[in-house]
């Protein structure tokens, strides 16, 4: 990859400088000459083409190389192989001219003028793999479509002349590309060694301008750094080098030079010989003033002499800020001993910092051997002070004591870990506190006398506790009742508003996407751009619709039962003639029956029956109740509409078919949403379980009802069975 990186950019400026316009300028004298000794032979048209197509594609060429050349970006990769595409396609072009016109000139009748022009139409072929031979693709672009059709026509041809005119052809062709692909390795190696050989001289000058700015980076941090930086002459200690810092520490006048400048005797020993390293000593400044101060060396050669690099570290704020926080520190424990409470102070690794008596009493400890101590070491010493709880007369788990301790003192949120001293037998309280810098302070207090008032007050208080335990007893149990009833309405208005949101979502997320498939599918299906030209296609687009249309109509009844299961289906209702509903639903399955070999009869003796109904709902139930029957009925089998009056004046709608039936198991399946048999003959028919649940919920709006009568192998009778007067929330026309 990297050597085809370096090589097919300078392939393609190579072939740009190799192919100079004046070649193809030969190039068209040449085609013209082909088309004058020919015009006696070949038609006027096939000559002016021919003669057009070689200045289009020539011209294409020359302004193919002024675009490669005016592009900055072409020795890019990406770039690179686009811009090898279009060579081949234009040079591919030209062969494909030539190769035209060389089987033009074979067809031509044999004389002087004829083979003259062969000789020109085989040198343009020639001359222009040649001058193209940087890219052997190229190459083969303008031989191969030039030359092979021609021998193959000569070798196809059966006579002995053409015979040889192509073996002859073969030969040159091979010659070409031969000669070509030498020219090619011959011209990849030398781009690949110029490419390298730029590669390594721009790394070199890349190293050297990061070595540049590394030192000058260095130099730059050097000088502005704000602690002192010198460089020691190991021999006699002169500076050499001074930040502006050391140079105001020491008092060097860099501008005058550094010669002058030597470093104190005193510090001599510190820095070569490592005598008191890292110790903190006095510095007297060139103003005179005193600091403390600790010194760093390393060891180095600057400018081919031993020397140190030497940083001075200015600690007078930390030795007085040391000083200052002793002077706190006294202070806080002259504070915390005058508090009557344990106080004690912990760092952030759980170590004692400071306490005062009252807490050292309290675990036993003094406050000079519990400081440092770490927490859980000082609960450990605390229990072994402490007689055994069996000794003391109380239960107390001190095990179990010192692990909860550990914990509140870990969490130190201010809970009150309260425990029984059995040593002094007094009730305690410990609360633990976070402080700003990670550390924990603990607060020991005294409650035996709360604790005593705290006794008093439960006997006095347990006799009203007894008279109020059956009252709580009855208000627990209403108020359970009351929150069962709020958590069921909660639950029952979440679960509505979920399912409103679903409804919301399902009919917008699915119903736009699905509506621009089904009508791109039509435009495929019906071919109203055109033919595609393979068959599949169209098919695939006619499968495409189907699956479309199919999923829509299911996201109708999943959203039209969801409508009816809230209530908010509402009845828009007309009077129905009976023919016109029949129509509308035949229309609608009839291309089903047709499909299934399936016979729709309908007898027209009560035509003028008026239905009071929804007729958008009717039609709805009715072309449900067909499909499913005109489906799960086997071909050559009958399904039959017609309706029915009853007795109390209503009307029934009655489909039936001579499918394989259902028992009643499998009825009560088929009404449940989603619900599906499991009988063989309708295994190939699957739906989604939602046709005949939705159907149910419908007619029961119109308060009506479904009435299914099926056996296995007698078939299948529905009946929809419409009140005179439909009740229920419903808006009249």
């Amino acid at each position: 990859m990297e050597t085809t990186a370096l090589v097919i950019p300078r392939l393609n400026e190579l072939l740009v400088r190799v192919r100079r316009p004046i070649d193809m300028v030969a190039q068209a004298i040449v085609a013209g000459l082909v088309v004058l000794l020919l015009a006696e032979h070949v038609p006027a048209l096939w000559r002016y083409v021919y003669f057009g197509g070689v200045l289009l594609v020539l011209a294409a060429q020359y302004l193919l190389h002024r675009a490669f050349l005016a592009e900055r970006g072409r020795r890019e990769m990406a770039r690179a192989l686009a811009w090898r595409r279009r060579f081949v396609i234009v040079y591919g072009l030209n062969g494909l001219l030539i190769g035209g016109m060389l089987l033009a000139t074979l067809l031509a009748p044999r004389n002087e003028a004829t083979m003259l022009a062969l000789l020109c139409v085989i040198g343009m072929a020639v001359s222009g793999a040649l001058t193209v031979a940087a890219h052997i693709g190229l190459s083969v672009a303008i031989a191969v479509p030039a030359m092979l059709p021609s021998i193959l026509l000569m070798g196809l041809s059966g006579q002995r002349d053409d015979l040889l005119l192509a073996l002859v052809g073969l030969v040159l062709l091979v010659l070409i590309l031969s000669f070509a692909w030498r020219l090619n390795r011959y011209y990849t190696r030398g781009a690949a060694l110029v490419g390298r050989l730029r590669a390594t001289l721009r790394e070199r000058d890349n190293a050297s301008l990061a070595a540049q700015e590394t030192e000058a980076r260095l130099r730059s941090v050097l000088d502005n750094a704000p602690f002192p930086i010198v460089v020691v002459r190991r021999s006699d200690g002169a500076f050499l080098y001074s930040n502006r810092p050391a140079a105001a520490l020491f008092g060097i006048a860099i501008g005058a030079g550094l010669l002058g400048s030597r470093l104190d005797p005193t510090h001599h020993a510190r820095i070569f010989d490592n005598a008191g390293a890292g110790q903190e000593f006095q510095l007297i400044t060139a103003q005179g003033a005193v600091i403390w101060a600790t010194m760093a060396a390393v060891q180095m050669r600057y400018a081919d002499e031993e020397a140190a690099l030497v940083v001075v570290n200015d600690i007078t704020a930390r030795r007085t800020s040391e000083v200052k926080l002793r002077e706190v520190e006294q202070r806080l424990l002259d504070a915390v001993g005058a508090v009557p409470d344990g106080v004690a102070l912990f760092g952030p690794d759980q170590h004692l910092l400071i306490c005062n008596q009252a807490y050292a009493d309290i675990v036993g400890l003094t406050p000079a051997t519990a400081r440092g101590l770490d927490h859980a070491e000082v609960c450990e010493a605390s229990v072994r002070a402490r007689p055994a709880p069996a000794q003391a007369g109380v239960h107390t788990d001190y095990a179990g004591w010192v692990a909860e301790r550990v914990r509140t003192f870990s969490e130190a949120r201010g809970e009150p870990h309260i425990f029984y001293d059995t040593r002094d037998r007094r009730w305690l309280q410990i609360r633990d506190f976070r402080l700003s810098d990670g550390g924990t302070a603990s607060l020991i207090t005294d409650i035996t006398e709360l604790k005593n008032r705290e006794r008093d007050l439960h006997i006095a208080n347990t006799s009203l506790g007894q008279q109020a335990e059956v009252l709580a007893a009855r208000t627990e149990t209403l108020e359970a009742a009351r929150r069962t009833a709020i958590q069921a309405l909660q639950e029952a208005e979440l679960a509505n508003r979920a399912k409103s949101q679903f409804l919301a979502h399902m009919s917008h997320e699915l119903r736009t996407p699905l509506n621009a498939i089904i009508g791109f599918s039509e435009i495929m299906a019906m071919r109203l751009l055109g033919a595609s030209g393979v068959p599949q296609y169209d098919r695939y687009a006619g499968d495409i619709l189907s699956a479309g249309r199919h999923l829509l109509a299911v996201i109708d009844d999943i959203l039209d039962l969801s409508k009816v299961e809230a209530g908010k289906m509402k009845l828009h209702l007309t009077r129905l003639p009976w023919s016109q509903l029949k129509a509308d639903c035949l229309t609608l399955v009839r291309p089903l029956a047709a499909d299934r070999l399936v016979q729709l009869v309908a007898p027209n003796d009560m035509d003028g029956l008026p239905i009071t109904a929804d007729e958008r709902l009717a039609k709805q139930m009715l072309v449900n109740l067909l499909s499913n029957a005109v489906k799960y009925t086997p071909s050559g089998g009958r399904v039959t509409l017609s309706p029915e009056i009853r007795e109390d004046g209503g009307v029934s709608l009655v489909v039936s078919d001579t499918g394989p039936g259902m028992s009643p198991p499998d009825i009560a399946k088929a009404l449940e949403p989603f619900g599906q048999t499991d009988t063989a003959l309708v295994s190939q028919m699957r739906g989604t379980g939602l046709g005949l649940p939705l159907v149910k919920n419908l007619i029961e709006l119109h308060n009506g009802s479904l009435e299914i009568d099926s056996e296995p192998g007698r078939g299948t009778i529905v009946r929809l069975h419409f009140p005179v007067e439909p009740a229920g929330p419903v808006e009249r026309s």
